[in-house]
C-alpha cells in the first residue's frame, strides 16, 4: 500500500469474489456446451450406423438376387460381399467392410439366415440408448414360406 493511502473497511476481497462468480458462470456455460456437443456427436453416430447398416442390407440383397444359376442364397460371410466367389469376373456387392461408428472397429455381429449364410448384421458395441439395431434383408418373395 502506498504511503498515505488508507484502506476502507469492508472492501477487502471484492475482486476475488467477482472473479469466483465469473468462473462459476463460465463453468456452467462450458458444461451446457459440452452436453450439446455430446448429444450432437451421438446423433451423428446413430446416423452413420443407420447408413452403414443400409449399405450392408443392400449388399446382401444384391448378392442374394444375383445368383448365377438362379438359386438364391445368402452370402456365407461378409468377405463374399467384397468379392463374390460365384463369378469368374470380379463382382463386388460392397466396397469395403465398414467400421462400427460406436466402437470404431470392423467387427459386426452376424444374423444367420435360415438356410445358411448371413442375412444381416448388427453392431457388437453400441452406445447411447443401449438398444441393438439389427440390419436384416428378408426376401419379399419368401415372406409367405417358412
Amino acid at each position: 500500500m502506498p504511503p498515505g493511502s488508507q484502506r476502507r473497511p469492508g472492501q477487502g476481497g471484492f475482486t476475488y469474489v467477482a472473479l469466483l462468480c465469473v468462473l462459476a458462470i463460465l463453468s456452467a456455460g462450458l458444461a451446457a456446451v459440452g452436453q450439446l456437443w455430446s448429444a450432437a456427436a451421438e446423433r451423428e453416430r446413430a446416423r452413420q450406423l443407420a447408413w452403414t447398416g443400409e449399405q450392408f442390407v443392400q449388399a446382401i440383397a444384391s448378392y442374394y438376387h444375383s445368383a448365377p444359376n438362379g438359386q438364391k442364397r445368402y452370402p456365407p460371410d461378409l468377405q463374399a460381399l467384397l468379392l463374390d466367389p460365384r463369378f469368374l469376373s470380379t463382382r463386388r456387392h460392397l466396397r469395403r467392410i465398414y467400421l462400427d461408428p460406436y466402437s470404431g472397429r470392423a467387427g459386426w455381429g452376424l444374423v444367420a439366415a435360415p438356410g445358411g449364410g448371413i442375412m444381416g448384421v448388427y453392431p457388437l458395441a453400441q452406445g447411447g440408448g443401449g438398444t441393438i439395431s439389427r440390419f436384416v434383408y428378408r426376401d419379399p418373395a419368401a415372406q409367405g414360406r417358412p
